[in-house]
């Protein structure tokens, strides 16, 4: 280092950053909303959009993400006339409260308000199945009929939404009650299926259910993957079982599902997506451990954490707090290293040491900014060759000769950095780090911009 440079190093922060596509979600709800009673909750999507009771709710984390799920029945009452109001009162809610719409489109569930379109069973093959309290009706998911009719939705969606920036993800979900894989499938199909969506939203982050073979499908279409019983450490046992060697997704399902499915290191292009099996206040009265709940998750490099939008317990709060800090990325700006002056119209070296201290990368890129602000004169510097979504668990090195706008005048000029979406410049990422300005734009100090015919830099 020469002793014309100087480093600055901004302090580390803990709090809460509120950074989009990432974090704890809502579930059928948005930011404001009341919370599910007790621990229960609904799989039927938002048909109706209350204006928000407050902007924060007690006993919840904050969310910039809204997770939605709708049956097939309200999206397509008459075959081929599709009902999306829905999900654009959806998105336009979430435009409204800070978040962003992650969605799934279900073809049934398991209750009689949850069944197949009338349409459907009307003229298409299914199979009776026997659940607890009705006969349930599915579809032949081998059938040609069904991929064909399932599929018309998937791109009538995608013909209206792929590319909306508030368009969170899509699950990939085709196969049992609520497209969670409880069927039988051929490798093959799910092949078909895995196409169909890919085509239909080559924009849009995809996300395939944890489970062979749709899973293994999805991820070779570049999809991320989901889980809907995250957190379930049950030791129920039986007569020949004792309790503790109970099976329980958390043991049983998960590691060996990621580890076949091909899902290993399908973070590093798209996320993970948890959603908690029953809600955390049942692991509460149950006495389960999450500590290591929480440890697993980080190890699967998740983006998402959805606990179904019911008060969390009190005493995990803070535990839960800071997973969700953890969850996807987290970027300190921890130094950079730049001259003391720079010629007017000229250049200087700016080096950079970023840690990404969460467990997973960005998935949509950003811009890295510079501003070099003198008064109320603002100039911007876009570093747009550098790709954020590389920005991998760990140390990002930057070395880049930056030119001075030729606007700048000669004297101080306050230097900041920030990331923002393309296009624009204002930051839409924020840095873990106390030296921020109200705006967003971390503190880098400035720099004594001088007349190139002045004395020797």
């Amino acid at each position: 280092m020469s002793y014309d440079e100087h480093r600055v190093r901004p302090a580390p922060s803990d709090e809460y950053l509120g950074n989009p596509h990432k974090g704890c979600c809502t579930f059928q709800h948005f930011n404001g909303d009341e919370l599910f009673p007790g621990e229960t909750w609904s799989e039927h999507g938002p048909l109706a959009w209350p204006p928000a009771k407050t902007a924060v709710i007690d006993g919840y984390l904050p969310s910039t993400v809204a997770y939605c799920r709708w049956y097939w029945n309200v999206l397509e009452k008459q075959e081929g006339q599709y009902d999306f109001s829905m999900i654009e009162n959806s998105l336009e809610t979430c435009r409204q409260r800070g978040q962003t719409l992650a969605v799934r489109l279900m073809p049934f569930g398991t209750g009689p308000d949850d069944a197949l379109p009338a349409w459907y069973p009307a003229g298409y093959p299914t199979r009776p199945e026997s659940p607890k309290r009705h006969t349930l009706i599915t579809p032949i998911y081998d059938s040609p009929e069904y991929l064909r009719k399932w599929g018309d939705l998937i791109r009538a969606f995608g013909a209206r939404f792929d590319g909306h920036p508030l368009l969170e993800s899509f699950d990939m979900a085709y196969i049992g009650p609520w497209g969670e894989g409880a069927g039988e499938c051929s490798a093959e199909q799910c092949r078909r299926f895995a196409e169909v969506y890919r085509q239909a939203l080559p924009r849009t982050i995809r996300l395939a259910m944890i489970g062979s073979p749709q899973m293994n499908a999805g991820i070779a279409t570049g999809a991320g993957w989901r889980c809907d019983c995250f957190g379930d450490l049950r030791n129920a046992g039986d007569r020949y079982v004792p309790k503790p060697l109970s099976w329980n997704h958390m043991y049983d399902a998960y590691p060996r599902q990621v580890a076949e499915g091909g899902a290993a290191d399908a973070w590093k292009t798209a996320p993970v997506h948890l959603e908690t099996c029953w809600v955390p206040m049942t692991w509460y009265r149950l006495g389960f451990d999450i500590d290591f709940i929480i440890e697993q998750g980080l190890k699967y490099h998740a983006t998402y954490f959805m606990p179904k939008y019911t008060r969390l317990p009190e005493k995990w709060m803070d535990k839960l707090a800071a997973f969700c800090r953890r969850l996807g990325y987290r970027f300190i700006w921890r130094q950079s290293q730049l001259p003391y002056k720079a010629a007017r119209g000229g250049s200087f070296r700016l080096m950079t040491w970023i840690e990404n201290v969460g467990v997973a990368p960005p998935y949509r890129r950003y811009d890295l900014a510079l501003r070099l602000r003198q008064g109320d004169r603002e100039h911007f510097v876009i570093l747009d060759d550098i790709d954020t979504t590389r920005w991998l668990p760990g140390d990002i090195w930057l070395d880049r000769t930056v030119r001075v706008p030729p606007e700048v005048s000669a004297g101080w000029a306050e230097l900041s950095a920030a990331l923002v979406e393309k296009g624009t410049t204002s930051p839409r990422v924020r840095f873990a780090v106390k030296e921020r300005y109200p705006d967003g734009w971390v503190d880098l100090g400035g720099i004594e911009i001088v007349n190139p015919d002045g004395p020797p830099l």
